[in-house]
């Protein structure tokens, strides 16, 4: 059977929802693979990297997905910093025998996030900085030939269909979109 390592942050983990809600869950029961979510609330990239080998070890997944870059710019970090992360990560994989996807991290609504989530003073850069940290993604995936899912368009298109729990975090529907986005890709890759 299959493997599919999925290493984020609460985007991926599937932060206030029920676990058989979040899209990874809802993506392993589509096909016919194990998925092993390793999402963790709060996560950063700089995290994320000091933890890929350990799972990577550990699970030999066929497939490693590698979404993060939200939580980098909720603390200020600077785009370059995620970009650098996120490249590492992408060569650790390759390196270790597993294919990669990226994740492009979904819009944030500032406004929403301010009500509903936490007050904080870095919405507006975040906000403002992942539509350049897509663009970077996408041109670091495009040099290593890495396959990718663009959750920044497909919540920039859902907006006015009511997706986030707290402007941040996808709701139950969003997590659904989020699914089906993913599926699109990984069934391409004969999983």
């Amino acid at each position: 059977m299959s493997k599919i390592l999925c290493i984020g942050d609460s985007l991926t983990y599937g932060y206030g929802l029920a676990k058989d809600e979040a899209w990874v869950s809802l993506l392993g029961n589509c096909l016919d693979i194990e998925i092993i979510n390793k999402g963790i609330n709060g996560d950063t990239t700089p995290s994320m990297l000091n933890r890929l080998y350990e799972n990577l070890i550990k699970h030999k997944p066929d497939m490693t997905f590698i979404m993060g870059g939200t939580n980098d710019l909720l603390c200020g970090r600077k785009l370059f910093n995620i970009i650098d992360n996120i490249e590492e990560m992408i060569l650790e994989t390759i390196s270790n025998n597993s294919n990669v996807v990226i994740g492009i991290p979904p819009i944030i609504i500032t406004e929403m996030a301010e009500e509903l989530f936490m007050p904080s003073q870095l919405y507006d850069y975040c906000f403002s900085s992942l539509p350049k940290l897509r663009t970077s993604l996408i041109d670091v995936c495009e040099k290593h030939n890495v396959k990718y899912i663009d959750f920044y368009n497909l919540s920039l298109k859902n907006i006015d269909k009511n997706i986030f729990i707290d402007g941040i975090h996808l709701n139950s529907f969003g997590n659904t979109l989020m699914k089906d986005e993913a599926l699109r890709i990984f069934s391409n890759n004969n999983f």
